[in-house]
């Protein structure tokens, strides 16, 4: 079974997420807005900054140093900030030994840090927690300008308080910040559906996006993907039809000339790593540690439970301890899953899916690359979209009336049944049971 420990993390995770944002969003429902803005963004900072205070040592008691259980990427963030540090930034690729051009933003971002503060591991975090909370603030903004004020306070609130955002201000790596930039990135697109654009946002929008090449490939092609549905699908009549299709070819003229052969080659290492998908889980199961079942996962498991994924861990898996600690996280994506749900089915009824084909264009196509990946259930690929699950999820709770609400228990009876029979799989795959 879990162990105590992350038994008491899930719980806490969980209760306190479905209490709080109860009580968050009834008691700033009334505030004027820029009061709530305000707490908003002072409440979701002061929440990370105490959690990256006490990760620092939690991380430190258990492990012998500050990070997280089974550190991969985070030391290597770590290691080459510090490099950057001492060879300097006219001389990144010796400083950065190699790395990927998806994987040199985050090292750059430590290697500016460091610059400044020195190589002290609290900072980089401590300036996750000012992102992570300014995010907030920006979801809020998005889900207003897409559907309305009472969506927007609820999903602000929800993530404000969702303990995966949290956990990732606590770590060095790159997710906080890219979520940061996906959202501005996300807020100055939509502005481009307004009647009258200014281009000095164009020119916005395009670097904003372009930042992301040296974050996550896949996720700068799924926003450009959205962009382009945008400009291309979002009904306008007159001349505005016209001023959209060239911002369009404008922008599709700058990426191509700016980045083709970069993302060509980058997407050459997609295509492999996607159509590696057997051999990479068929591998897992030959681990020493793996699970001899994992050769039977394919996209066509993975892709039906897509949007719910990834499925908690409540079983002891001594080498999976993050996943463990998380696992109330997951558990609450799990749930909110239903209201999702329920927002695409509206949006199919009553065919809106063109009023928001932004975010929704811009999800769909990121998992269903991703569900076709070796990541598929990798909740950090899963994260970069949580804010607008969250969206989606707050618009979906609107959505609830008598004829819907008798879903919502057989939704969580299968729900319980699918989180049974993952954590049989973990156990049996390993020959636990």
């Amino acid at each position: 079974m879990l162990p105590w420990m992350w038994f008491a993390f899930a719980a806490f995770e969980v209760l306190g997420f479905f209490y709080f944002t109860q009580m968050f969003s009834k008691k700033w429902r009334s505030l004027p807005v820029e009061i709530f803005t305000k707490k908003l963004l002072i409440v979701s900072f002061v929440l990370r900054v105490i959690w990256v205070v006490f990760s620092y040592f939690f991380f430190e008691y258990h492990t012998g140093f500050p990070f997280e259980f089974n550190a991969g990427d985070s030391l290597t963030y770590h290691a080459a900030g510090k490099s950057i540090l001492y060879h300097g930034f006219l001389n990144l690729d010796s400083a950065l030994w190699g790395l990927g051009m998806s994987d040199r933003g985050y090292p750059v971002f430590i290697g500016i840090i460091y610059s400044v503060f020195g190589d002290n591991l609290i900072m980089p975090r401590l300036f996750n927690a000012f992102f992570g909370a300014f995010s907030a603030v920006l979801v809020y903004r998005l889900a207003k300008k897409l559907f309305s004020e009472e969506v927007g306070r609820l999903a602000g609130v929800m993530f404000m308080l969702m303990p995966n955002l949290i956990y990732y201000c606590g770590v060095h790596l790159k997710e906080t910040l890219m979520i940061f930039l996906v959202l501005l990135f996300l807020i100055g697109a939509n502005d481009l559906s307004r009647t009258k654009v200014k281009y000095y946002k164009v020119i916005m929008v395009i670097l904003l996006g372009s930042s992301l090449l040296f974050f996550r490939t896949v996720l700068f092609a799924s926003l450009f993907f959205a962009l382009f549905s945008m400009l291309l699908l979002v009904r306008k009549t007159g001349s505005n039809v016209l001023q959209r299709f060239i911002i369009g070819i404008y922008i599709l003229v700058v990426f191509w000339f700016t980045y083709s052969d970069r993302i060509i080659s980058e997407f050459d290492y997609l295509v492999e790593n996607t159509e590696a998908q057997s051999q990479s889980i068929q591998s897992l199961s030959t681990l020493k540690r793996g699970n001899r079942l994992s050769e039977y996962g394919s996209a066509i498991v993975f892709a039906p439970i897509i949007i719910i994924a990834p499925i908690p861990t409540f079983v002891n898996i001594e080498h999976q301890k993050v996943q463990m600690m998380l696992s109330g996280g997951y558990f609450v994506k799990n749930v909110l899953a239903f209201f999702v749900l329920l927002s695409l089915i509206s949006f199919i009824r009553k065919r809106q899916f063109r009023k928001y084909i932004l975010i929704l264009s811009f999800m769909l196509a990121y998992l269903a690359i991703l569900a076709q990946s070796r990541f598929a259930l990798s909740e950090r690929f899963h994260l970069v979209i949580l804010p607008i699950f969250l969206i989606l999820a707050a618009y979906g709770y609107t959505l609830v009336n008598k004829k819907n609400t008798k879903y919502y228990i057989p939704y969580l009876v299968f729900l319980v049944i699918l989180v049974i029979g993952w954590n049989w799989f973990k156990l049996s795959g390993r020959g636990m049971i």
